[in-house]
């Protein structure tokens, strides 16, 4: 009790974000690719450390890890904070370096758990930076609608993980949680069409970078167009991941709103929510769009060898089959 409270008490002095970054390699007009890596919650900018340096080590790269403060640190700022105020955070830094760059400089992003929406989020909306590719590693492109080890269908989990998942719901729509509590901000609960037009109505975050809804006729053709300007946007979703409830919303998979079926995953490509609003259509019509699978792996269980087989060499390597 003392930690939620203690927790409750940090959102409600969180202040303005600031951005700044773990920085591995020199990044100047002559560096070609830059690399920004956005970590997961919990976790901190150097956690990323070594997936860093094997992007750095390319020719002509360096890598920056996001690390932000809101008042207590970047690992607490995972926890607590507006996250539409971070992602302006990170692009205002992010702009501020690649002044330096030249006019053939690549920028791309990676983000990993809740940085792959939060690495989206700054693809899709920071002015001024024209982002080469996006790589997601364990996303939730499409949300959460349950805690971690409360998934599953309705039936068959605990009545304790069934009230904790509708407090969650419940708190996600609130005043005080949706601007302050960063996991609040991609809470989205489609067990009943009334709880789904709630998260439209309420959630400032995910239906914003996801053009649902309203948030798609008022400015969802900047952020259409900025996701469409990728050369690639791969996401990848973990087999057996155990934290991400449902684990397709990696791959912008997401369960029927008010489907009696909980266990029925729409995938991204039947999707009318996002396919087209989103320009995932336009991605996937030229094969700039991937979902892959880490397979018999966890929530970001991924090691450095596999990193840089299945990222590094295969996408930013010169010499890779698919390298840009």
């Amino acid at each position: 009790m003392r930690a939620l409270g203690a927790l409750a008490l940090g959102a409600l002095a969180s202040t303005t974000p600031r951005a700044s970054f773990v920085s591995r390699g020199a990044c100047d007009e002559t560096t070609r690719d830059w690399f920004y890596l956005w970590h997961g919650m919990g976790d901190t900018g150097e956690g990323l450390d070594e997936l860093a340096l094997a992007l750095a080590r390319r020719p002509s790269a360096c890598a920056r890890s996001v690390r932000i403060d809101g008042g207590g640190g970047d690992r607490y700022s995972s926890y607590v904070g507006d996250v539409a105020a971070q992602v302006s955070a990170v692009c205002e830094a992010v702009v501020g370096e690649t002044r330096r760059a030249s006019g053939t400089t690549r920028t791309h992003a990676l983000g990993f758990s809740q940085g792959g929406q939060f690495a989206r989020a700054l693809v899709e909306t920071c002015d001024g930076v024209k982002f080469t590719t996006l790589v997601t590693f364990g996303a939730q492109h499409l949300g959460v609608d349950a805690l971690p080890g409360c998934g599953g269908d309705w039936a068959t989990i605990s009545r304790a993980c069934r009230a904790m998942n509708a407090m969650a719901s419940a708190l996600s729509a609130s005043d005080f949680a949706r601007r302050r509590i960063v996991q609040a901000q991609y809470f989205r609960d489609t067990s009943t069409n009334a709880k789904y037009q709630r998260y439209l109505e309420t959630n400032a975050f995910l239906p914003w970078v996801n053009n649902e809804g309203t948030a798609n006729e008022r400015d969802g053709a900047s952020r259409r167009e900025a996701l469409t300007s990728l050369e690639r946007f791969v996401m990848f979703m973990f087999e057996f991941d155990d934290m991400v409830f449902p684990k397709e919303s990696s791959w912008f998979g997401s369960r029927v709103v008010g489907g009696s079926n909980r266990s029925e995953i729409i995938p991204y490509d039947r999707n009318d929510v996002v396919y087209e609003s989103l320009g995932l259509a336009a991605l996937d019509a030229d094969g700039r769009l991937e979902a892959r699978l880490v397979p018999a792996a966890r929530h970001m269980q991924l090691s450095l060898d596999w990193f840089v087989r299945e990222v590094v060499e295969k996408y930013y390597s010169d010499s890779g089959s698919d390298a840009l």
